[in-house]
């Protein structure tokens, strides 16, 4: 039974003699049932139990649900340490763990109340099974139980009593040396949310496999100067994807210098993506961009906050600068340690944490110069271009007003060339079509693709029309320029629109000496 006592303080004149009187307050076991509303949902409710799993040296991390024709339930199991049955008992404990007590650098709890407040939040009844050298303990928590006895009444299991009780799934996937089963069941909250069909479950496991994907990516993949051991997770025997919000072995990923918080053991890391063009398919599926699920690079910017290695928050920048399209490249990795718990007031669920005055100085200082990179990137987008002018094809205009407009810039040697070979009718009916063409740039559209993240897909087919360009060029140059061919390579691999393929030279080498 679990004892709870508040201290009632009796005051009394000075002149009288103190008298000091204590009331024992145990709570009524419905308590239980308003914990269950502090703010977990389906994915930080699973997280905070692969939070003990990897507290306790965990390798591998599986997670199971039902399937069509069996009573809702949903387990966490591992392979880690376990549990004897004073552990066990304590693990089940309302606030088990002293907050201020030491903990070892990759000890992701903090309250002693995750398992019990986590677990009873999406189902009524939940069944802890450990194992310690082949031995297991086993113990339940049942909401509907405590409500009839009114007693804080820890149900104990035998082995038996588990195998019996357990889904033959669960059942099978038991550890049989060491490991741990938390067992969900009598999924009220979660039926009420996501629906009660084996497809609506299918698709918040979805959701929770992306999610879990993130917060834990730097366990599931660790970065090389990561000390942590590498773990899996799977959701019925099916891996979670990699995620990587920074893309780390991306070399087109800018990254600034590490920076230590004075007087703290916080770091910050500053990198700036790649212009969403220049992302590949590959690249894309490591960010989880996915627009549906308000998952764009718009979305995503900001601060990500790591506590032991583990994302807490991420996305924002804390009313420290907008979010914008022009900061949407930004990412800000903050690596703190789960000493700095108290100073960051992190949550009973680890999934919000608010950073001291004196870290927050510095995370202004250090993300607004990082934005500058990011609008570079935005404004330039990549493009190879010498320092003349000329060799592009479009002309910024800058208007008063802060306005902008663009025009086809008629000196570029492309459309220099091709206007020569026109007579003086033809030049002006050309001249009027490329300032039609111009007035009509579909920007309004254009801004909107972008904020999605789609990509121009003329570069997949831009190398082969370059090519004929590029013939057209070389035919017009023998008549009028007269270009040797390196000459010609050397006029032409830095102008747009060559200069828009990374293969610009080759493709001009092979057609002039071709």
């Amino acid at each position: 039974m679990l004892d709870v006592y508040y201290v009632l303080k009796l005051a009394v004149p000075k002149e009288k003699e103190l008298i000091m009187s204590e009331i024992v307050c145990e709570p009524d076991p419905t308590l239980m049932e308003s914990m269950r509303s502090v703010g977990y949902d389906l994915n930080t409710a699973v997280a905070d139990i692969i939070d003990n799993s990897i507290a306790a040296d965990a390798r591998n991390i599986d997670i199971y649900y039902h399937d069509y024709g069996e009573e809702p339930f949903i387990a966490i199991i591992d392979d880690g340490n376990g549990m004897d049955r004073n552990t066990a008992i304590r693990a089940m404990q309302l606030a088990g763990n002293n907050t201020s007590a030491e903990r070892g650098a990759q000890d992701l709890g903090r309250f002693g109340l995750g398992l019990k407040t986590a677990s009873l939040s999406q189902g009524r009844s939940l069944t802890l099974a450990s194992l310690q050298q082949g031995a297991m303990v086993a113990f339940q928590w049942d909401l509907d139980r405590l409500a009839q006895s009114k007693t804080w009444a820890l149900e104990e299991l035998s082995t038996s009593e588990v195998v019996s009780s357990t889904p033959q799934k669960v059942r099978d996937a038991l550890p049989t040396r060491h490991g741990t089963c938390v067992l969900w069941r009598n999924l009220d909250r979660l039926n009420s949310i996501f629906g009660k069909t084996v497809a609506d479950l299918d698709k918040a496991m979805s959701d929770l496999a992306d999610y879990l994907a993130l917060v834990f990516h730097r366990y599931l993949h660790p970065y090389h100067d990561d000390p942590v051991t590498q773990i899996r997770i799977r959701i019925n025997d099916a891996e979670v994807p990699r995620r990587d919000p920074f893309l780390v072995d991306n070399p087109a990923v800018q990254k600034a210098p590490p920076q230590l918080i004075e007087g703290t053991d916080a770091v910050l890391y500053g990198y700036t993506l790649p212009y969403q063009n220049r992302l590949t398919d590959e690249d894309r599926s490591l960010l989880g961009l996915a627009e549906e699920r308000g998952k764009t690079l718009f979305d995503t910017q900001g601060f990500y906050i790591y506590r032991a290695y583990r994302l807490i928050t991420w996305g924002g920048w804390y009313r420290m600068m907008a979010r914008s399209e022009i900061n949407k490249l930004c990412r800000v990795r903050i690596d703190i340690p789960n000493t700095l718990d108290a100073q960051w007031a992190l949550d009973i669920k680890k999934s919000t944490a608010t950073p001291p005055k004196l870290v927050r100085d510095s995370m202004r200082r250090f993300a607004k110069s990082l934005a500058k990179p990011s609008r570079r990137v935005q404004q330039f987008r990549g493009r190879k271009t010498n320092k003349d002018p000329h060799a592009q094809m479009w002309a910024l205009i800058q208007d008063r007003n802060n306005e902008f407009r663009y025009e086809v810039n008629q000196d570029n040697p492309y459309i220099e060339a091709f206007a020569e070979t026109l007579t003086g009718k033809q030049r002006l009916s050309f001249l009027r079509m490329l300032e039609s063409l111009a007035s009509t740039l579909p920007y309004d559209d254009m801004q909107t693709r972008f904020a999605m993240d789609e990509r121009v897909s003329m570069a997949d087919a831009l190398d082969e029309r370059l090519r004929n360009n590029a013939k057209e060029f070389w035919g017009m140059n023998k008549i009028l320029t007269h270009l040797t061919p390196d000459e010609f390579v050397q006029r032409y691999k830095d102008s747009e629109p060559f200069s828009l393929s990374r293969n610009a030279a080759r493709i001009l080498e092979e057609v002039t000496h071709g």
